[in-house]
C-alpha cells in the first residue's frame, strides 16, 4: 500500500528530464509537463539557459529553489536538482512541483513578518545596528561602484596608450599611473573583503597551484621595490615544500602583499626578510610558515592590540601614506585561513609578522606547459564581422569599448545608452552577442537581460549575453546568472580576458545559430 502512495505522490510531483550539453532532450518522462524528445529545452522556458554553466563549471550537483514558470497559463513553483551523468556529457534535471508548499510557506512567512515587526518594536536598539551595519555595507558597495567606473576608463586607456608609439619616458610615466591605479584597485577589494568577512560571506576556495613560482614571482617583486628604496631584501624558500600544493593562494597572496607592503612602508634603512618554511615533509598535508621581517620603526607595545583595527596606523602626522586597513584585512584573513597571526617588534629595531597555514600536497607534481595565446590585432578584410551590441551609459566608457574593439578589429560594436535601447536594437537588427552593464538608466541590464531571454524571436532570447560592471559582489553575480546572462566581468575591463569570453561564447552558440537556421527554413 506504502508503494502505492509513493509511487502515485512521485508521479504527480516530479518529474525527470535528461539533456546533453547542447541542451537538447534525450530523455522526459513527462509526468508534469509535455516536453518532446531531441527538442531544446531551452524552447520549454528560457531559464534553462542557464544550464550551460553547469557543465562550463563541471558542478556535479546543483540547486535551483522556487523557480518560477508559467506553462499554459499556469503559474508554478519548481524546486529543480540537477546531476552530471557518468559520462559527462548528459545532465540529469529532477523538477519538483512545490507549487502549493511555496504558496503555503508564503502565506506562513507574512504573518511571521507581522509578528517580527511587532517584536522588533522592543528591539530597536539591536534594529538601529543592524540598520547602521547594513547601511556600512551598502555604501562601501556604492563607492566601490562609483570608483571602479572611472577607474575603468583610467586602465583601459593606459592598456590603449601603451600600444602606441611613445617614449620610454612616456611608458615609466604610464607605468607609475597604472601601479597607482593597481593600489586602489586594491584598497577597494581589501574594503568588500572586511565587509564580506563581516557578514560571513567570504570563502576559502582551495586549488592546486605552483607554490614555488607564487613565491618566487612575490620575491622578485619586491626585491626590485626594495632596491628602489636602496634597502636589502633576503629571501628564504625551504628546499622541503613541493612544487605543487593545495589551498587558496589569492587570499594567502592577500596577506603576504600587505605584510610585505607594510615592511616596505616603514623601513627606511636596513632591510626586509622573506622566508618560507616547513616543518613537516608529510606527504599528504604540510604546515607552511611565512614570515616578513623588517629593520622599520617597530610597534610600541602599547599599540600591538590595537594595529589589528580597522583604519587604524601607526602614524598620525601625515608621514606615512595608506588605508590603515593592511593589517585588520591580514588579521580576518589569517583567521579564515585557521591560521594564528604572530607579531614580535621592539621600537626602533623593527617587527617581525608570521603565520602558519595547512596546505595539501598534490599528487601530480608536473608542471602542465602553458602556451600563452597573443592577443594579436585581426585582420579580417572582405570577412563578415560578428556584431556585438553593447548596452553602456557612461560616455567614456562607450569611447574606451570602441576603442578596443577597433584596435581588435574582429568584431563590429554598437551601443545603446540604456536597457531599453538595447532591446529595441535587438527587435530591428540581428547581433551575434550583447554585452550589458548592469547599472543603466530606465532599464538597467538585468531587466533587459530578462526581456531578451523573454523575446518570442528564438534568435534574440538565445544570444549569448555578457554582464560588463563595476559592481562585484556575489549577489550581483547571482542575480546576473538567475537572469539568464553567461559570463560576469567586472571593471576595469581586461581586454584580453573581455574577448577570449566573447570567442568562447560565439564558438559555442554558433552551432546552435546554424540549426535553429535550418529549422526555420523548413517550416
Amino acid at each position: 500500500m506504502l508503494d502505492n502512495l509513493r509511487q502515485d505522490f512521485i508521479n504527480k510531483t516530479t518529474q525527470l528530464v535528461v539533456v546533453n550539453r547542447e541542451l537538447e532532450v534525450v530523455d522526459s518522462d513527462n509526468n508534469l509537463f509535455d516536453i518532446s524528445k531531441n527538442s531544446d529545452i531551452t524552447d520549454f522556458h528560457p531559464f534553462f539557459f542557464a544550464l550551460t554553466t553547469i557543465f562550463d563549471e563541471e558542478l556535479q550537483e546543483e540547486t535551483f529553489f522556487c523557480v518560477q514558470m508559467e506553462v499554459l497559463g499556469k503559474h508554478y513553483f519548481i524546486d529543480i536538482k540537477t546531476y552530471i551523468g557518468e559520462d559527462g556529457d548528459t545532465l540529469v534535471l529532477i523538477l519538483n512541483d512545490l507549487t502549493d508548499h511555496y504558496k503555503t510557506v508564503h502565506q506562513i512567512k507574512q504573518v511571521r513578518n507581522e509578528s517580527i515587526i511587532n517584536f522588533n518594536i522592543s528591539q530597536e536598539l539591536n534594529q538601529q545596528l543592524e540598520i547602521q551595519r547594513s547601511f556600512k555595507n551598502k555604501f562601501l558597495a556604492n563607492v566601490s561602484h562609483e570608483i571602479r567606473t572611472p577607474l575603468n576608463s583610467i586602465v583601459g586607456f593606459i592598456s590603449v596608450l601603451e600600444n602606441t608609439e611613445i617614449s620610454r619616458e612616456q611608458l615609466d610615466v604610464l607605468h607609475i599611473i597604472k601601479d597607482s591605479s593597481k593600489n586602489l584597485v586594491t584598497i577597494l577589494d581589501d574594503l568588500m573583503d572586511i565587509s564580506k568577512i563581516e557578514a560571513g560571506k567570504l570563502d576559502i576556495k582551495k586549488r592546486r597551484f605552483d607554490f614555488r613560482e607564487f613565491v618566487e614571482k612575490l620575491a622578485k617583486t619586491y626585491q626590485i621595490r626594495t632596491d628602489d628604496k636602496r634597502l636589502s631584501f633576503d629571501f628564504e624558500l625551504s628546499s622541503k615544500i613541493p612544487r605543487f600544493l593545495v589551498g587558496d593562494h589569492l587570499r594567502i597572496n592577500q596577506v603576504i602583499v600587505n605584510l610585505l607592503e607594510n615592511a616596505l612602508k616603514y623601513t627606511h634603512q636596513g632591510g626586509i626578510k622573506f622566508s618560507v618554511t616547513t616543518s613537516s615533509v608529510n606527504a599528504r598535508r604540510i604546515p607552511v610558515t611565512f614570515e616578513v621581517t623588517d629593520t622599520g620603526i617597530g610597534i610600541p607595545k602599547e599599540k600591538l592590540d590595537s594595529i589589528f583595527d580597522s583604519f587604524t596606523q601607526l602614524e598620525k602626522r601625515g608621514l606615512f601614506g595608506g588605508s590603515g586597513l593592511g593589517l585588520s584585512i591580514v588579521k580576518q584573513l589569517t583567521d579564515l585561513l585557521e591560521s594564528d597571526l604572530e607579531v614580535k617588534s621592539v621600537e626602533g629595531e623593527g617587527s617581525t609578522f608570521s603565520f602558519t597555514v595547512f596546505m595539501g600536497v598534490s599528487h601530480n607534481q608536473k608542471k602542465e606547459k602553458v602556451v600563452k595565446k597573443k592577443r594579436d590585432k585581426k585582420d579580417l578584410k572582405g570577412a563578415k564581422r560578428p556584431r556585438i551590441l553593447l548596452g553602456e551609459d557612461v560616455e567614456v566608457n562607450q569611447l574606451l569599448m570602441m576603442r578596443l574593439f577597433a584596435d581588435y578589429g574582429a568584431y563590429s560594436l554598437d551601443i545603446a545608452k540604456n536597457g531599453e535601447r538595447v532591446v529595441e536594437y535587438l527587435d530591428r537588427f540581428p547581433y551575434d552577442l550583447v554585452i550589458l552593464d548592469l547599472t543603466m538608466p530606465v532599464m538597467d541590464g538585468l531587466d533587459a537581460a530578462v526581456q531578451i531571454r523573454n523575446s518570442s524571436n528564438k534568435k534574440v532570447s538565445k544570444l549569448p549575453i555578457i554582464a560588463l560592471t563595476a559592481r562585484t559582489s556575489q549577489e550581483e553575480q547571482d542575480a546576473a546568472k538567475e537572469a539568464g546572462m553567461n559570463a560576469y566581468l567586472t571593471k576595469p575591463i581586461d581586454a584580453d580576458l573581455l574577448f577570449s569570453t566573447i570567442e568562447r561564447l560565439l564558438s559555442r552558440y554558433k552551432r546552435k545559430d546554424k540549426v535553429l537556421e535550418i529549422s526555420e527554413e523548413e517550416e
